[in-house]
């Protein structure tokens, strides 16, 4: 039987590498900002008046151009320094939060405010693969599980502390605060990414196209469960937080209280940490499509409690269990990516992965909060819990038609 000192023993050799160690922290800082700024911005927008197909355009916004991020970001990261294009990436996204700020205060349009979500957006999608690349670099691929599952643990943390704590006092005072600490935590994680070492990129002999970006799909329909895992996290991750992050708001101030979300966005971080860490005991990337029907199933039961639980201790509960999908499916399909595509590729796998998932998420984001107005937030989040276990269903039966050897969804 292995002890559990053992299966802690990638994070003590992950967290013994002192450049992830600044890596780390550096994302630490803007992952603190992105805690507060999700419990503020869906606040400071119904403060402002908007509802919620306000909300879902601006984070349609966000997946617009995450998506076309993806399509460069997948190039940049096999070609191009990942370190540098990480720096510029989150500077980028320091300045639009600042600028959001700016459009706030002033009253400007709500399209301005989409434009500089969108702007937003593309630095998101470009410094995903990136991200992926440099931790690959920065860890030998024994710890590559326990360096994704520590900055999911990191990343969910601080959505444990500060949307519960400075976050409610934020949305008491002003929300729009929320937003521009986001933006200065970015210029402060360019700082700590600046101070990595520099790897050199891959050669190649092709010419840099943007066809090349889509190159990554014939890796991942090359590998059957590369190919699971894809079809899998189009589940998962389409109907996990877009939905809960659009509409959850409004249901739980229609029901509760505008502070009561800053409770619920903690307990998800909560939960997230303890996704990140049961997903790396089990080594859960070893077993994806069994974490991919366990997170399906969790998803549901989730967007049940949060669509028709009547009191707050149900609310809190959906949101954990929300939290632990996402950090147990992130952890574990981000390690799956990166062991199993080949390294100088890895970029566009990715790429792939952020095109396909993010060009999902916009319509997600505005269908949900258009929906979620027509037919009552509560009752989206219902439809919502129906649609992952038909979702789930559908994994478990793709799963037989593609790994009939497989045992136990191993």
């Amino acid at each position: 039987m292995i002890s559990i000192a053992d299966r802690l023993s990638p994070y003590a050799e992950a967290l013994s590498v002192s450049s992830f160690r600044k890596l780390l922290i550096g994302q630490s800082l803007s992952m603190a900002g992105d805690a507060i700024c999700l419990a503020a911005l869906p606040i400071a927008l119904i403060r402002t008046g908007y509802g919620g197909e306000v909300f879902g355009f601006v984070m349609a916004a966000v997946g617009v151009g995450s998506v076309i991020g993806a399509l460069v970001g997948g190039l940049l990261a096999d070609r191009k320094s990942p370190k540098q294009v990480l720096i510029y990436t989150d500077t980028a996204r320091g300045f639009a939060q600042l600028a959001a700020v700016a459009l706030i205060v002033f009253g400007a349009s709500w399209w301005w405010l989409v434009f500089a979500y969108l702007i937003f957006g593309i630095g998101i999608g470009v410094s995903r693969p990136c991200a992926q690349v440099l931790l690959v670099n920065l860890l030998p691929k024994r710890a590559l599980v326990a360096g994704n599952g520590a900055m999911n643990f990191v990343d969910n943390l601080v959505a444990v502390l500060f949307p519960a704590t400075l976050g409610v006092f934020i949305i008491f005072w002003d929300p729009v605060w929320g937003i521009l600490i986001d933006g200065l935590t970015f210029f402060c994680a360019a700082v700590y990414t600046a101070m990595l070492p520099n790897v050199e990129p891959h050669e190649f002999e092709e010419e840099f196209s943007i066809r090349e970006a889509v190159n990554g799909i014939a890796i991942v329909t090359g590998n059957s469960t590369l190919l699971l895992g894809f079809a899998a996290t189009l589940v998962v991750n389409v109907l996990c937080f877009p939905i809960f992050l659009v509409v959850a708001p409004y249901a739980i101030s229609d029901r509760f209280n505008e502070e009561m979300w800053g409770v619920c966005l903690a307990a998800s971080g909560f939960g997230a940490c303890i996704g990140s860490i049961i997903t790396v005991l089990v080594s859960g990337h070893k077993r994806l499509i069994g974490l991919a029907v366990t997170c399906g199933l969790f998803l549901a039961g989730a967007m049940a409690l949060l669509g028709m639980g009547s009191s707050s201790w149900m609310a809190i509960l959906g949101a954990t269990l929300v939290g632990i999908v996402e950090a147990s499916w992130l952890t574990g399909w981000a390690t799956a990516m990166q062991t199993l595509s080949p390294e100088k590729d890895l970029g566009k796998v990715v790429a792939v992965d952020t095109f396909f998932t993010s060009g999902v998420h916009p319509f997600i984001y505005l269908g949900s909060g258009i929906v979620g107005g027509m037919v009552g937030y509560s009752q989206t989040l219902s439809l919502t819990a129906i649609l992952s276990a038909v979702g789930t269903l559908l994994i478990v039966l793709v799963s037989f038609t593609l790994m009939p050897r497989m045992r136990g969804f191993g």
